[in-house]
C-alpha cells in the first residue's frame, strides 16, 4: 500500500509562502498598506494601522514580538523552519523544481543556459519584492524605469539581483551547511516537546541499507547517524524511505517526525516553550493596548533659544516659543493652540495659533508668542492645549 508523501505538503506550503510574499505588498486596508515599512514616510504599517517612527515604543514592541514569535516557532517546530519555511530553502527548492522540469522537457544543451536565465529572473523578482516591502509597488516600478533620476536605487536593485543570482547558482545549500548560524542556535532552544526528524531506533533492525535516505538528502547527511546540526528537517528522507519500505510486507517507513525523543510522544509544553509563549502573549497584548490607546496627535513646545523675551512699545511683554505639531492620521487636519483655563494677568497667545494645517502623517513647526499685558507678570507655569475641531488633543505644561 502506498505511503503518504511529505514532499507534496512541503511544496504546497512553500508555494503558499511565495504567493503571499508576492501579493501581500499590494494588499491595502482602508487605503493603507497591509504590511510595509514606509521609509519615505518613516511609518510602519501593520495590518493597515500606521505606526510612525516617533511612536518608537510601538515599533519596538513589533520588533520584539517578531523575534520572540520566531523563537517560539523554533522551539516548537525545530529545524522544520529551515526545511519548509526559510526563504533560502524555499527559493532553492523552487530552482530545483524548475531545473528538473527543464531536464525532462528541453534538449540537454540548453538546460544550463535556461537554468541561469531562470535564476536571473527569480533574483530580479526577489529584489523587486524586497523593495515593495519599503515602497509602494507602483513607485518602485516608476523609479526603476527612470534610471537618471534614481541611480542609487537602481544600483541597489542590481546589487541585490546579482547577490540573489549568485546565491541560487553558486552558494545554494552550502550556505545552510556551512555559514548559517541558525542550526547551532536552534540546538540551544530544543525543548521537551520540540519537533524532530528522526530515524526511529525501535525499527532500526528493519533497515535494508539501501541508502535511499542519504541520496535524497540535500545536505548530504545520513539521518541514521542520529541528530546532526546540518539536518534542515525537510522530510525528503522520509519519502525516500517510504518509497522503498512500502514494497515490504509490513509497509512502514523507518524515518518520521516526532515531538521529543520517545516514540508516540505528543506535543507537550516544555519550560522554554512556556516562557516564550508567555512572552509572545504579553508582547501581543501590550502591542494591541498601545495601538488602541495611542494618540493621533503629537504636541511639543519649547523656548526659542535664539530670541529673548522683549518689552514692546506699549509696555507689554512678548516671549517667543516654538510648537511642534504632528498629525499621525491619514487625513490632513487643522489645529489650534490655546491657554488652558483662565490665566490671570492678561496672558494670551499671539501669532499663528489658529488654522494650523498639518498634512497627513506629517509634522509642522510654528512660532508663537506668549504675550503678557503691561505691568503684568508671567505665571510660574502655564498649560497649553492643542485643539482639533475645538476638542483638546494634547496638553503641555511650560514654565515661561
Amino acid at each position: 500500500m502506498p505511503l503518504p508523501r511529505i514532499t507534496h505538503k512541503r511544496q504546497f506550503v512553500q508555494g503558499l509562502l511565495i504567493v503571499t510574499a508576492l501579493l501581500l505588498p499590494f494588499v491595502t486596508i482602508a487605503g493603507n498598506p497591509f504590511l510595509r515599512m514606509d521609509i519615505a514616510g518613516m511609518t510602519l504599517f501593520l495590518a493597515g494601522i500606521p505606526l510612525r517612527i516617533d511612536q518608537f515604543y510601538l515599533v519596538l514592541l513589533v520588533v520584539l514580538l517578531g523575534v520572540v514569535s520566531f523563537l517560539l516557532v523554533t522551539t516548537v517546530l525545530g529545524r522544520v523552519w529551515c526545511g519548509w519555511l526559510c526563504p533560502q530553502t524555499v527559493f532553492n527548492d523552487l530552482m530545483d523544481v524548475v531545473t528538473r522540469r527543464f531536464k525532462t522537457t528541453v534538449p540537454v544543451s540548453v538546460v544550463r543556459p535556461l537554468e541561469h536565465l531562470s535564476a536571473l529572473i527569480l533574483a530580479k523578482l526577489i529584489a523587486f519584492n524586497m523593495f515593495c516591502w519599503f515602497m509602494p509597488p507602483g513607485q518602485v516600478v516608476t523609479d526603476l524605469l527612470h534610471l537618471s533620476d534614481h541611480r542609487f536605487m537602481v544600483v541597489i536593485f542590481l546589487v541585490m539581483t546579482l547577490c540573489g543570482y549568485l546565491n541560487l547558482m553558486l552558494i545554494k545549500r552550502s550556505f545552510c551547511r556551512s555559514y548559517c548560524p541558525y542550526g547551532r542556535f536552534q540546538t540551544a532552544l530544543m525543548d521537551a516537546g520540540t519537533l524532530n526528524l528522526s530515524f526511529l531506533e525501535e525499527t532500526r533492525e528493519r533497515c535494508v541499507r539501501c541508502n535511499a535516505c542519504v541520496r535524497s538528502c540535500p545536505m548530504g547527511i545520513d539521518i541514521r547517524n542520529g541528530f546532526q546540526v546540518e539536518c534542515i528537517g525537510c522530510g525528503r528522507c522520509i519519502d525516500a524511505c517510504r518509497a522503498v519500505m512500502e514494497k515490504k510486507p509490513d509497509g512502514l517507513g523507518l524515518i518520521g517526525y516526532r515531538f521529543g525523543t520517545v516514540k508516540g510522544t505528543r506535543f507537550r509544553l516544555g519550560n522554554i516553550t512556556a516562557i516564550l509563549l508567555l512572552a509572545t502573549l504579553l508582547l501581543l497584548a501590550g502591542l494591541i493596548w498601545g495601538v488602541i490607546t495611542r494618540t493621533q496627535s503629537v504636541f511639543a513646545v519649547q523656548r526659542v533659544a535664539t530670541a529673548d523675551q522683549r518689552r514692546l512699545p506699549d509696555g507689554s511683554l512678548a516671549q517667543p516659543w516654538r510648537a511642534i505639531i504632528g498629525n499621525r492620521s491619514q487625513a490632513s487636519q487643522v489645529y489650534s493652540l490655546r491657554v488652558n483655563g483662565e490665566p490671570t494677568g492678561g496672558v494670551e497667545l499671539l501669532g499663528q495659533v489658529h488654522d494650523i494645517e498639518v498634512a497627513a502623517n506629517q509634522h509642522r513647526e510654528v512660532i508663537f508668542m506668549i504675550h503678557a499685558a503691561k505691568n503684568a507678570h508671567l505665571p510660574g507655569t502655564l498649560q497649553l492645549q492643542l485643539l482639533l475641531n475645538e476638542r483638546p488633543q494634547a496638553s503641555v505644561t511650560i514654565s515661561p
